[in-house]
């Protein structure tokens, strides 16, 4: 089938009623294997469970794919349109009935309502997915009680576009040579792909509303930039937030459109309106030559939409129009200029025209784009979404658009769902075994063995402490409050079902948990009571993620806990008393409002009266989170506002609006005035001033949770901002950290004692030097509850970063550190939960020094290492980094302009030296690559003059070399060309010092920073390292060498100490690193041993030799390890040094022939099939902890 008949058969069926033969069609030419049945079911063939929801269903077929997976087709007919769009649980409960009879894991399914003749429907693809978890033995297993299954939907028929549909479900219609995978059908409905494609859409309409903006713009008038459009004038830096908020707004009515909000008639109800309303105006204002924005737009927002018509018979209807609007309040469409007297007016080609899309669309303009899409009312449910684009993926595109300003912007980074729904789970999870259970607590030492068993908890020094949880105040059991949050939404109409028969049954029974039940009015009241506080609130993801959890929650209890009010009661309720927000950004919070109104607005289901939207003015605010008042310090307003706050929350008058809003700004920036003066800094934001009843009720928020931005604090050197955190008192602060340390004490700060911090962040405080004050911090302070580590998995699809997930209580640490380290192990779309359960906590590492994840056996090896070995800072050693000139291209000379040079002046030899980069270094190798550096180090004091030659091919390099900073020109392509950075240096001077030259021409370690692999390097040629290489001299540099490049203190610096900032296969012996790594100091004769064989390996492969070098680096490997294990190794009977016998060493006074025939003695020696050193290197691997770090050093 080619793609213009797939694409006919596809919007024949799904811009049409539901019709069987055409369904069948359909499904042949899309499963070329497609076995057809007749089964029809009906009546007692339909479980009790389901009679409510459905008429009857057909079994039309089923597919087997080629790898054997079976696919159910089924079609059901629901008993009305309203059951069809919200008993989404039930009618996916009914598909996992059904595939569990069948004995299938998937199907498709077509959802229809009799009541319309199926003139809207679903097409479902739905599959179970089993739960794991580990047993006693460790061993993975499936969950049976509460099988959670996923249903992905489109939604289709006569009201519906099938754009979506046709362009993800094309290329598995048209693939005519090969029947399709399962996983290849549930790939075509993804909704990452639909929402990279209406992001990529909307980032596009973004950029020509502003370009349009732009348009005959004149900077520069007075001291504002800007722009003027016909007789509007708008700040020019506020083009991008007027443009965002624009197709916010009308991203917005799309969605009242869906529900049938606009457009009724007079007094008929809402609902009624029409679903083409945008488009059909649109029509009817240029038909008569107007302008879309300023002749319906305009009076759509910011009068209709803002104004109250209470002294109406019908106070929906707005006459203009001659039709029903609703009064929404709440800000979002109040204008943000006069409108009345500024006209805008944006071209209606922006709106709509007749442009060829890339894809063959027809039409580029807002309209246009949003038209081909299908808008959903229905909030993503984790187990039941429909692939339209719902709030949630508006919140993500929202996200991504916060950063852009420029085609070329990449965005935010925005968290995936699975892991919002996560970290709002656990934080829910963990305030309501706060609330709910009393732990009695007891102080108890363990021995050095059992963190193993226990998470390891240790304080600053490397002690271990635990405090021991006795369980006797526990009233709700933690384990069922995690089925309540997690599965309660799943339980709920089985729950109803068994209360209205009066009692359990051996049908039904209660799928909540005893205690649940039994303390849900308790539980509801704590879940009613929660306040939750994201500091960074970008999009809002996490604070209407909790909303979510929140509300299903409470709905779960509703048949146990006696409270009937509706999702849009609780919702609204959460969002009065529990959700805060705060964010630097004006665009975040205009996105994060908006957020939390279109969440109220889909569960709005009054539709004789819709309630105005609620003012968020002082719950989500724009302002600075880390920058506030002193933390004792106490608003003598806060009693005052408090009031006046709740009153303004729910007010929709407009003069009494502006009046409150006028009283409660007016105290509140009395006391911002004043902090410059008061404090030594500005404040334009402060928690306990804005959120002042959080305090006063709580002492706190009982929840922080966000995503917190990762920028680097030297980014703002010397700026006011940067002194201000200074100020703050901050124990995180460092100068070379991020600001994502500063948010985490920050979120410390904001909660109540007990309260919980759930955090997504950068990595690299768990190893970085910068992390060291935070380290410290999380030890003296909190509790670590969970920390997951993803290593490099690429979490945010939009950046390549490093992640964690951290979870702490504010207080003491009382119970286990649950650990886990994700790094290899995450999968994206996959529930985390899942994932934690089949994969096994880790011991924590925890001190000053790093926070390391470890499999148990891993730990015990890390404290082996640590417990024998010497950190390299304490031996007699120095590390430092190579030669940094400033300008390679004139310090670093080849081998033939070295000659010239020489030969023209011969005292130029003595400033010519051997220079090694990183590339140049491997393992007990070099290649030189015959570079040379003209080394006027300024330590040295040179005069130039004396070198003659030097300076005059110096000289010809002009001002480049001046260290200045100056701007020089441009080059051919325009680039700017500038001199050297600033220093006190003169012209002829390497950029740094270098006052450690001599350690260059003494023994020496040399090594690059950045490698696939250990590839250390004794050297005592002289040579001279280059920026990219570090030298370590000291003592016992030649055995060192050894050790370092051996399988087990690679292994161990990966695995514990390296600093994790790498992608792939790459690891960076970073000084502040290299310098903890614990090296055992050799003792004589295992010293004098690796010194011996340091000689042959850097022999034997400087002459190109494979087998000889090979063979003693895995002596040097045993030796290490028999060196650290002696006990495993002797267990084994794999010892070396007894068997090994004096190796006879190589000195500078013998010829190159005899240093070669001695390694070939040695070699032949100890390859010697009989001989036991050979016999032991072979079977190694028997020993158990070389085998471990071996399969590690594979992954």
């Amino acid at each position: 089938m080619d793609n213009e008949q797939a694409q006919q058969l596809i919007q024949q069926l799904f811009t049409n009623p539901f019709e069987l033969d055409r369904y069948q069609q359909f499904l042949r030419n899309l499963l070329n294997r497609f076995e057809p049945r007749d089964r029809h079911y009906t009546g007692n063939y339909i479980p009790d469970a389901f009679k409510q929801h459905i008429n009857q269903y057909w079994r039309i077929g089923k597919y087997v794919d080629p790898k054997g997976n079976q696919l159910d087709l089924l079609v059901v007919e629901v008993k009305s349109l309203s059951k069809l769009e919200r008993a989404r649980s039930a009618l996916r409960n009914f598909a996992v009935n059904r595939l569990k009879q069948f004995e299938k894991e998937a199907s498709l399914i077509a959802f229809y309502a009799q009541d319309d003749a199926g003139a809207d429907w679903r097409f479902s693809f739905v599959k179970i997915e089993h739960e794991a978890f580990q047993d006693e033995k460790g061993k993975v297993k499936l969950k049976q009680e509460l099988t959670p299954a996923r249903r992905y939907s489109y939604l289709v028929g006569v009201h519906e576009n099938s754009h979506t549909a046709c362009r993800q479900l094309l290329p598995v219609l048209a693939m005519d040579y090969a029947d399709p995978r399962i996983e290849e059908i549930e790939a075509a409905f993804s909704i990452e792909k639909i929402t990279d494609e209406f992001f990529d859409q909307y980032k596009l309409l973004y950029f020509k509303l502003v370009e349009q903006l732009k348009k005959n713009s004149e900077l520069g008038i007075g001291n504002r930039e800007l722009i003027h459009n016909s007789k509007f004038t708008i700040p020019y830096s506020d083009i991008s937030r007027f443009a965002k908020k624009l197709l916010g707004q009308i991203v917005f009515l799309y969605f009242l459109q869906k529900k049938g909000w606009l457009g009724a008639g007079k007094n008929e109800p809402w609902g009624n309106g029409t679903k083409r309303f945008l488009r059909e105006r649109f029509e009817k204002v240029t038909a008569s030559g107007g302008n879309y924005y300023r002749d319906f737009l305009q009076y759509l927002f910011y009068e209709a939409l803002a104004c109250e018509r209470k002294d109406q018979a019908d106070p929906g209807y707005y006459q203009r129009f001659d039709c029903r609007v609703p009064f929404l309040n709440g800000g979002l469409f109040e204008a943000d200029y006069d409108w009345r007297n500024e006209t805008i007016e944006i071209p209606n080609s922006l709106f709509h025209n007749d442009e060829k899309t890339k894809a063959g669309d027809t039409g580029t303009g807002i309209l246009d784009v949003f038209d081909r899409y299908n808008f959903t009312i229905k909030e993503d449910e984790p187990l039941d979404k429909e692939v339209a684009v719902d709030p949630e993926m508006l919140g993500k595109v929202f996200e991504n658009m916060l950063e852009i300003t420029e085609r070329k912007s990449k965005g935010a980074f925005y968290t995936p769902r699975e892991i919002v729904h996560y970290m709002c789970q656990e934080s829910l999870i963990h305030y309501l075994d706060n609330r709910l259970n009393n732990y009695l607590k007891t102080y108890q030492t363990i021995d050095s063995d059992q963190p193993i068993l226990f998470g390891g908890l240790t304080d600053k020094k490397g002690q271990q402490k635990l405090e021991v949880v006795h369980q006797d105040g526990v009233r709700v059991p933690k384990e069922e409050l995690e089925t309540l949050i997690r599965k309660g939404h799943l339980a709920l109409e089985n729950d109803t079902r068994v209360l209205s028969k009066g009692k359990e049954t051996e049908t039904y029974r209660f799928q909540l948990p005893e205690a649940v039940r039994s303390h849900a009015k308790e539980i509801d009241a704590a879940l009613a009571d929660i306040k939750v506080c994201d500091p960074a609130i970008g999009s809002g993801a996490f604070p209407v993620g909790l909303l979510h959890e929140i509300v299903n929650a409470r709905l779960a209890l509703a048949p146990h806990s006696g409270n009937d009010r509706s999702a849009y009661d609780l919702k609204r309720h959460a969002i009065a008393e529990s959700i805060y927000g705060v964010d630097i950004d004006a665009s975040a919070i205009d996105i994060a409002r908006l957020r939390l109104w279109l969440s109220l607005i889909v569960d709005e289901e009054d539709y004789d009266t819709i309630a105005a939207l609620p003012n968020l003015d002082y719950k989500i605010v724009r302002g600075d989170s880390l920058i506030g008042f002193p933390e004792n310090w106490q608003s003598p307003a806060a009693d005052k506002i408090e009031a006046l706050k709740k009153e303004f929350f729910a007010e929709a008058d407009h003069d009494r609006k502006a009046v409150l809003k006028a009283q409660i700004d007016e105290e509140i920036q009395k006391r911002l005035a004043a902090s410059k003066a008061t404090f030594g800094y500005g404040v334009d934001f402060d928690f306990r001033l804005f959120f002042s009843e959080v305090w006063h009720h709580k002492g706190g928020f009982d929840v922080v949770i966000g995503n917190p931005p990762y920028v680097q604090i030297q980014n703002f050197s010397g700026q006011e901002i940067q002194k201000d955190w200074e100020k703050q008192n901050y124990d995180s602060f460092a100068k070379t950290g991020d600001i994502y340390c500063l948010f985490y004490e920050k979120g410390y700060r904001l909660l109540k004692e007990r309260g919980a911090l759930a955090y997504i962040t950068s990595n690299k405080w768990m190893r970085a030097a910068y992390g060291e004050k935070l380290r410290n911090f999380f030890l003296d302070k909190v509790a670590i509850d969970q920390l997951i580590d993803f290593g490099d998995s690429p979490i945010f699809s939009e950046a390549t970063t490093y992640t964690n997930i951290l979870l702490f209580e504010k207080g003491p640490q009382c119970n286990a550190t649950r650990a886990w380290d994700l790094s290899s192990a995450y999968r994206k779309a996959t529930s985390l939960a899942r994932m934690l359960e089949e994969n096994q906590a880790g011991a924590t590492l925890f001190n000053e020094e790093s926070f390391v994840i470890a499999s148990p056996e891993m730990a015990a090896i890390k404290r082996r290492i640590e417990q024998v070995g010497t950190p390299l800072k304490e031996w007699d050693i120095a590390i430092n980094y190579g030669i940094k000139t400033g300008f390679n291209e004139a310090f670093i000379i080849d081998g033939k302009k070295k000659e010239e040079l020489i030969a023209a002046d011969p005292k130029s030899a003595e400033i010519i030296k051997p220079i090694l980069r990183g590339r140049d270094i491997k393992r007990y190798r070099v290649d030189f690559a015959d570079l040379w550096l003209i080394a006027t180090f300024p330590a040295l004091n040179l005069n130039i003059d004396a070198y003659p030659a030097v300076r005059d091919y110096l000289k010809s390099f002009g001002r480049k070399l001046h260290q200045t900073g100056e701007v020089i020109g441009k080059d051919e392509n325009g680039n700017v060309i500038k001199s050297r950075k600033k220093t006190g240096n003169k012209w002829f001077e390497t950029q740094d010092q270098i006052a450690y030259y001599a350690e260059f021409a003494k023994e020496k370690i040399v090594y690059a920073e950045i490698v696939y692999d250990a590839a250390f390097y004794y050297d005592k040629s002289g040579t001279y390292p280059e920026a990219t290489t570090f030298v370590l001299t000291g003592e016992s540099t030649k055995s060192l060498t050894a050790l370092l490049n051996s399988q087990l203190l690679t292994f161990a610096f990966r695995a514990f100490y390296a600093g994790g900032d790498l992608r792939g296969d790459t690891f960076r012996y970073k000084k502040v690193f290299l310098q903890n790594l614990p090296v055992i100091k050799p003792k004589a004769p295992a010293s004098t041993l690796f010194e011996h064989l340091v000689d042959y390996v850097q022999m034997a492969k400087s002459k190109d030799q494979n087998l000889q070098p090979a063979y003693f680096e895995q002596l040097i490997d045993a030796l290490v390890y028999e060196l650290y294990f002696p006990d495993e190794i002797k267990a084994a009977g794999k010892e070396i040094l007894p068997h090994l016998g004096e190796l006879t060493p190589i000195t500078d006074t013998m010829s190159e022939e005899g240093k070669l025939a001695v390694i070939q003695r040695e070699f032949d020696r100890l390859y010697d099939p009989r001989h036991p050193v050979r016999n032991n290197l072979e079977t190694l691997d028997s020993v158990e902890v070389v085998r471990t770090i071996r399969e590690a050093l594979k992954r």
